[in-house]
Order: C-alpha cells, then structure tokens, then sequence
C-alpha cells in the first residue's frame, strides 16, 4: 500500500503545482472522489494496479441518471 500512498500524494502534488482548471487537478479530484467512496485501501490498491498497467482511475456514471444530477457510482481503470 506504500507505493500507492506514494502514487496519491504525487498526483496531489503535481494538482497543486498546476494549478485549478488543470488535467491534473481534474485527476486528483477523481482520487479524492475514490477515497470518499472506496477508501483508502482499495484506491491505494488500485492506484498501484493503474500504474502497473499504465491506465489511470476513472469514475464511473449510472448511465440512466440526468446528467446534471449524476453522482459516481464506482471507480474503474482506463
């Protein structure tokens, strides 16, 4: 689980350093989505899966909710 801790706190970082409105900020808001609803342990989990693969954490949609009221429903890798 350390490295995906590691993997975490460096997509937080790069969020920081380019700022709002940036590809990174949107991913690091997708991490934080993961750890709200699966936890530290499997977002960790599948942060290091991600990086293995070369894929990266995707929130998933209930596909008949409107759009402008959808909340996640899951987490996958692409």
């Amino acid at each position: 689980m350390g490295k995906g801790k590691d993997l975490f706190g460096h997509y937080n970082d790069l969020a920081k350093e380019k700022g709002p409105g940036s590809e990174e900020s949107k991913y690091a808001g997708v991490l934080f989505q993961s750890l709200l609803m699966l936890g530290e342990r499997r977002t960790f989990e599948l942060l290091e899966e991600a990086d293995e693969k070369g894929k990266k954490l995707k929130l998933e949609y209930n596909t008949n909710a409107k759009a402008s009221a959808a909340c996640p429903c899951g987490v996958s890798l692409t």
